[in-house]
């Protein structure tokens, strides 16, 4: 079986979107768990809504990634609609790049300081670092620079 060669920013998608799908299926687990606990057993696990609400961010910001390699956000069906191909709809899309880009640095700088402004916090149920929560911005945004870096703006 031979294909075309898989391109790196190919790679880091599937990368992110497996690890997405692990994160999906982990959640779908933990709130049957919940369920099960608190219905049949009467006892809701202490970290009932943090886990849960951790992973949802985490899993929401790896798909981030895998629209900005995949530029799926970028076109949502219309723009194929409305512009033919040509000039016109490839300066459309390289001003979609160039404003993800930008968006993507606020992302990167506005994470980096949340993430360790709240570091030191505890969550509650956990005991936690609270950013981690925020940790995801940062990660989320080098790891799309870098897709959009190896070709993923291209598409």
């Amino acid at each position: 079986m031979s294909g075309a060669p898989v391109s790196a920013a190919e790679r880091l998608d599937r990368i992110v979107r497996n690890i997405g799908a692990i994160g999906v299926l982990a959640l779908a687990v933990i709130v049957v768990y919940v369920v099960l606990s608190r219905y049949a057993l009467s006892q809701t696990p202490r970290w009932s809504e943090e886990l849960p609400r951790l992973i949802l961010v985490w899993v929401t910001f790896f798909g981030v990634i895998s629209a900005f390699i995949r530029g799926s956000h970028f076109r949502a069906g219309l723009t194929d609609l409305i512009l033919s191909p040509g000039p016109l709809r490839r300066a459309v899309f390289g001003l979609a790049a160039l404003s993800g880009v930008a968006f993507l640095i606020v992302l990167l700088v506005t994470g980096v300081k949340i993430t360790g402004f709240t570091w030191h916090h505890e969550t509650t149920a956990m005991s936690l670092p609270g950013g981690l929560f925020y940790l995801c911005l940062p990660i989320s945004a080098v790891l799309s620079l870098l897709g959009l870096a190896l070709g993923g703006w291209r598409k």
